[in-house]
Formats: structure tokens, sequence, C-alpha cells
């Protein structure tokens, strides 16, 4: 929200109407895609009765063939033929079982021919058909009891139909004797395809819907398509129809929606194929007249939505050139009004201004009035301030007194006063003088000075150890940053205590060329509670440490928070201490700074 209040009312406005646009298109993709799914759930619902019409329909007359095929199967007569060796006997059967297998043909519609095969040389049609099967003998799985699809063959005009399937069956003796439950023969089917699936019509023109039955080789067994019965389906079209479902594949450029169906009775399945583009077409004019609706309606929005945004925005135009002129301060254009025509918000924004602009004039003169009265007692106060500040001390007043205190000491052979006097005197002349940034090495030379001035106020009970790389030394570093450490370390470590003290500084500078200070002694150190505290209150900052009342001094708080702020927040002081066995203060400071030659 925050960018766009950053944006022109114009802008702000074409971002509603975009988004106002966006939504109502939203809105019709939405009701475009919903409408498409129930389309395409309806057609799917309307198909798989449809498969299911048919799938019923071939296993129906499947069973039906099965029926006819074991009665030929267990008939008598039929098992007496296919084990009687004498070829005269045979003769004299093959009128009966003519006549046999000629009834069992006139029980189903569309059975073309009935074939008995004997392993004994044997065999039995109506029409001619064992020399169409013949070859197959011998080539069939051992089934039994079963009717197994062989296959589609093409029979030219033996039958008035150019295909035919054929189904087969192993003939099992079920006599007694030592044929019993042995191979005899087998036993042929030979239909019309329509037979199989029924004769319906499945045809749905209205939506291009094809509806094939197919074998296992992809042959059409029957179709409502213009593809005639025997041929092979295209490959493009039969991609992924095995594994069953529902898919969409691509032919010819075009989308089609594929449904499949397994027929495992004949190892076949059922293919429905229907154009997505012609599901979904009637939705799309409708589509298509939707945005061409919404096209028309924008255009004529345009032009009331464009009368609105001058209505505001013009006013506010020439309110923002006013304001701007009027910012240049000139005694002309405050005396000037602005008079605006457009909504009454504006008109109320108008009057206001002009109302605050008379207050502004107002308010100016009497301005004017109050800096002219105040003007004299200016001028006096800084009269006043400035004899102040010549009565002020010169510092160079003090450098000399300091010196003269050091001649009379050394005249009166007072060395202490003489080295307390010089060493006061250094510290003062270095924290008033210079640069805000030194090289270390100056600042451990006033602390040396003020170290001097603590030891002999506390009779030498304490000694002092420096140990500074010549790198270190030579980083440069904020000043007055060492000595409030010194000082906290003498009058909170060893003042306190009894024993002989020890004070010891040490500067190195690690590979990532930061330094490191370390101010270290072995006095009466703090408890862990205490150290706690302190921690605590560096993490937050110097106004803490300031506030707590056991601290002596604001100088830790105020030397961490100068070493953040201007080397980072991973720098600062940390703090190590044991109750009687003294604390260690360590210093990091950043980058190594170029120093003075």
């Amino acid at each position: 929200m925050a960018f766009l209040r950053k944006l022109s009312i114009r802008s702000q406005l074409l971002i509603l109407a975009a988004s106002s646009i966006i939504v109502i298109l939203i809105i019709i993709l939405h009701t475009y895609s919903m409408m498409s799914g129930m389309i395409t759930k309806n057609h799917e619902e309307y198909v798989r009765q449809t498969v299911t019409e048919i799938q019923k329909n071939v296993i129906s007359n499947k069973d039906v063939v099965y029926r006819l095929m074991q009665n030929i199967s267990y008939n008598e007569e039929v098992q007496s033929f296919l084990v009687e060796k004498n070829a005269l006997r045979r003769y004299e059967m093959f009128k009966k079982l003519s006549q046999l297998i000629t009834n069992q043909k006139e029980l189903k519609d569309g059975v073309l021919d009935i074939v008995i095969s004997g392993n004994n040389g044997g065999w039995v049609d109506i029409n001619g058909g064992n020399r169409y099967v013949a070859p197959m003998v011998g080539k069939l799985p051992k089934t039994k009891f079963n009717a197994y699809y062989v296959g589609m063959q093409t029979f030219g005009s033996s039958y008035g139909s150019a295909e035919g399937l054929i189904f087969a069956t192993s003939i099992t003796y079920m006599q007694p004797g030592e044929l019993f439950n042995s191979n005899v023969g087998t036993l042929f089917f030979i239909i019309r395809p329509k037979a199989l699936a029924g004769d319906e019509e499945y045809a749905m023109k209205e939506t291009g819907t094809q509806i094939y039955l197919l074998d296992r080789n992809q042959k059409i067994i029957t179709s409502n398509s213009e593809h005639e019965v025997g041929t092979v389906l295209p490959e493009g079209l039969f991609i992924g129809s095995r594994n069953g479902g529902q898919h969409t594949v691509q032919w010819k450029n075009k989308p089609y929606v594929i449904q499949t169906e397994q027929l495992p009775d004949i190892d076949g399945v059922i293919l429905s194929i229907a154009p997505k583009d012609e599901l979904l077409r009637d939705l799309r004019s409708i589509r298509e007249v939707e945005l061409a609706i919404l096209g028309v309606c924008l255009l004529l929005l345009a032009i009331p939505f464009t009368f609105i945004i001058n209505n505001i925005l013009r006013p506010l135009k020439k309110m923002m050139l006013f304001m701007t002129n009027v910012k240049r301060g000139t005694l002309f254009e405050f005396q000037k009004r602005i008079a605006l025509h457009g909504y009454m918000e504006i008109n109320v924004l108008a009057t206001q201004f002009n109302h605050m602009l008379d207050e502004i004039e107002q308010l100016t003169q009497r301005l004017l009035e109050t800096n002219s009265r105040l003007y004299g007692s200016e001028l006096e106060k800084k009269k006043a301030e400035l004899a102040f500040l010549k009565s002020q001390i010169n510092p160079h007043f003090l450098y000399n007194t300091f010196e003269v205190i050091t001649g009379i000491a050394v005249v009166e052979k007072q060395t202490r006063i003489k080295n307390m006097t010089r060493s006061l005197s250094a510290i003062f002349r270095y924290s008033i003088k210079g640069a805000d940034v030194v090289q270390l090495r100056e600042e451990v030379k006033m602390v040396e000075s003020f170290i001097q001035i603590q030891q002999i106020r506390f009779a030498d009970r304490f000694t002092v150890r420096y140990d500074f790389s010549e790198e270190a030394l030579s980083y440069r570093i904020p000043k007055m940053i060492l000595q409030p450490l010194v000082e906290n370390a003498i009058y909170h470590g060893l003042e306190p205590t009894l024993k002989a003290g020890e004070l010891w500084l040490k500067g190195v500078v690690d590979k990532e060329n930061a330094l490191h200070i370390l101010i270290s002694d072995n006095g009466v150190g703090m408890t862990n509670e205490r150290l706690g505290q302190i921690r605590d209150m560096l993490a937050e900052s110097s106004s803490a440490l300031a506030a707590d009342e056991n601290v002596k001094s604001i100088g830790l708080g105020n030397v961490n928070n100068r070493i953040k702020l201007i080397y980072g927040n991973e720098y600062g002081i940390q703090i190590e201490s044991e109750e009687g066995m003294g604390t260690k203060v360590r210093l990091m400071m950043g980058e190594r700074k170029k120093h003075d030659a």
C-alpha cells in the first residue's frame, strides 16, 4: 500500500481500471473453464455409457458363441467322428454332423461358418471354411473349455462379407476309454464382425466422436467412422491406448481426447476418439462473443472515465502549480488567491488553502514585528557572550603555569611534584589539541603520563608492563580511548586490594588486520552476577551504564559505543573477570588505517 501512495492519482485510477478488467477477464476465463469441464465431463459420461453398452454386447455375444461351441464339442456324434479311423464310416457321419452344425449356426445371427477339424484327418464345414482354418490347426494355444479369439481374416466373397472373426476351442474327448480327456480336434466359428459388437449405430456427429472396437492387432472390428472393417488404426491415435483410461494426444497437429476400455475376452480394446476443438466449439464461440461485448463495454466506459479523471486532475494540477508559485516565497505570490471549479471536495480544498494563506500573511506580519523587538535583545545577549568569552582563561596561560610549577619543583628539588606536573601538562595538552584520530603510540604516551601520576598517588603499589608491536603502534585510533579503561582498572581493580598490583597493556594485529588491545589487572575482579550486568549494559548502550549507580563513570560505555559507531557492531569491548583473580578488558578495532610518516 505504501507503494501505491507514491504513485500519482492518474496512475492509481488506471491501476484500478486495469484491476477491474483483469477481474472481469478472470471471471470469464473461470466460467469458461467450468463450462469446459462440464461439457467434457458430460461427454466422458456419454462415451462411458456407450463403451459400456458395446462391452456388454461383446461379452454377451461371445458367451453365446462359447455356449454353441460347448454344445458342439460335447456332442457324442462329433466326438465319435473325431476318433473314427475308418474313412467310410466318417463319411456316413459327415451328413449328420453337417446338419448338426447347420442347426447350431441358425441359433446365432452373424455366424458365417462352423468348422470341425479332427486330429484324425477328418473335417466338417458348412461353407468351405476348412481351407481357411486348416493352416491354424496346431498353432493355437491348448486351452480347454474356452473360446479363444484367433483373429480377423479376409475371406473375399466366400461369405458375402470381406472380413470375418475366427474363434476356436480345443475339443476334448469325454467318452470313457483310453482317449478320455485328450485333445481330438479343434472347433472353429467364423462370424461377422458386427455380430460381435451388435448392430446398433453409435453415431456422435455433433461432437465428431469416433468409437472403435479393436482386436489385439489393432484391426478395426467395428466403428462409426469412415475407416473400413479390417483396416489397422493409425498409429498416432493408438498411442497409450493399451494402458486404459483417458489421455490427450496430438495427431495431425490437432488435440484429440482418447478414452479406452480393455476387453480381456478377445484381448482387444474399445477406443473413443474425440477432437478437442469440436467438443468446445460452441463454448469458444460464446467466449469470443463475451470478449467482444467486454471490449465494446470498455470503449463505452472509457469516455466517462476520461471525463471523471480530467475533472479530478485538472483542478489538482492547477492547485499544484499555484502551490509551487507560492513556495517561491515572493510577496506578490503570497497575496494571490486561487479559485477552482470541480467537485465539492476540490472547492473545499481551495477555500481552506486560501484561508491558510490569509493566516500565513497575518502570522508573517506578527513575526516581523516580534523579530524586530527581539533583534535588540539578541544584540545585547551577543555582547554579553563576547565579554564572557574574553574573560575565559587562555589555555596557553595554563601551559605556562604548569611549566612555572615544574621549574619551581626542579629548583626546590621536588622530583615527585615535577613528575606529576609534567605528566598532567602532557595529558592536558594532548586532550585539547590535535586531531580526533591519532596513532596508538601517541595514545600510549598519554596513558603512560596518566599512570605515572597514579603511581605517585598510590605510592608505587602497582607495576605496569607494556607489550605493543610496532605494527600495532602504527594504527590510527580514536583519541582518548584507552585512558578511561586504564582508570577503571586502577580505581576499581587495584585500589581496593591490599596486595601488590600488576597492570598489563598489550597490543597486537591479527591476520585480518584487526587491532586487539588487552588491558588486564590482578585486582579484586567481580562476581559473575556483576559481570553479567556489565555485559548486558554494554550490549545495550552507554546510557545504561550511566544509569547504574554501581558504575563510577560512563567511560566504559562511551568507549564501546565509539568503537561500534566507527568500525561496526562486530567490534567493541569484551570483558572477562573472576572474583579475586582480576579483570581483562579486550578492545577490537577494524581495518588498519594508514599511519602518519
